[in-house]
């Protein structure tokens, strides 16, 4: 789950300024109040300071939620935590934090590998989690101890677009495995034409495309800089994973593709490097 450089000359220009300003105010005598000093960036940027009751208090509202709650820090624990069995499906998980700049959202499955995400506390952090059923493990942790306080929840998804976005990424995984060296690849599914490119370095590929929901398609090739590489053809949506070779003479792949006006039309395509692809069948 996000430097910044100054810049001298500007810097060394103001100090002048100043310079120049003080000596003018020098030869001059002020009575008046004593002018109130602008914060300096430092003092802007660090957390209001506020007890631990309150960051309660704030991560709660963030969240929905009542301090009481299960996955709501304790006086005990400045870090929420949820640790539950999950029937199969779809799920938003929601982590929130006050008293610190951010914090580390956390989910441990059954296989026992960590998911980390790390948020900024100036909002909250939203996780679409898939479960296939079975325990899983929730929690976000500050940086540091109290008075700053995190906070989770979960609930059923209530997108049902992240739903469909996680059907195609695995209907699109399963039928473009395995992963292969250098390839790049993407999905869509709707029923407009759309293009997408694929940001390869010249040289000679293999395209594997697959689609279904429609009957045909069509499908056009050209550079990133708008080079013809292959005139708009149909090709059958039947599910088969379809292999094109493809010469690649400039930067960047550009791939459109027309579903004829299906709603129901899903596609999955991959740019494989030479020698990395699999023999066509």
């Amino acid at each position: 789950m996000s430097a910044y450089g100054g810049k001298p000359a500007l810097r060394r220009g103001a100090i002048g300024a100043w310079v120049v300003a003080g000596m003018l105010l020098a030869a001059c005598e002020y009575s008046g109040p004593d002018e109130q000093q602008p914060a300096s960036p430092a003092a802007a940027a660090t957390p209001e300071l506020r007890s631990f009751e309150e960051n309660v208090d704030e991560v709660a509202a963030l969240l929905g939620a009542s301090p009481t709650e299960p996955g709501m820090p304790s006086d005990a624990e400045p870090a929420g935590k949820l640790s539950l069995v999950l029937a199969p499906g779809d799920y938003l998980v929601t982590g929130a934090c006050a008293g610190t700049y951010g914090a580390k959202l956390t989910i441990t499955g059954e296989d026992g590998v960590p998911e980390l995400s790390y948020f900024e506390c100036t909002d909250t952090l939203d996780r679409f989690m898939r479960h296939d059923g079975g325990p899983v493990t929730i929690s976000a942790v500050p940086p540091t101890g109290k008075p700053s306080a995190t906070g989770v929840k979960i609930q059923a998804n209530p997108d049902p677009r992240a739903s469909e976005l996680e059907d195609l990424s695995d209907w699109s995984a399963q039928q473009l495995q395995p992963r292969l060296p250098g390839e790049l690849r993407g999905t869509h599914r709707g029923n407009t034409v759309f293009r997408s490119t694929l940001m390869a370095e010249p040289g000679t590929y293999e395209l594997h495309i697959v689609c279904d929901g429609t009957p045909y398609a069509r499908l056009a090739l050209a550079t990133a800089a708008g080079a013809e590489i292959q005139a708009p053809v149909n090709i059958i949506c039947e599910g088969t994973v379809l292999k094109t070779p493809v010469v690649l003479p400039t930067e960047g792949l550009d791939i459109t593709i027309d579903p004829v006006g299906s709603p129901s039309a899903r596609f999955a395509y991959r740019l494989v490097p030479e020698g990395a692809a699999t023999p066509a069948g």
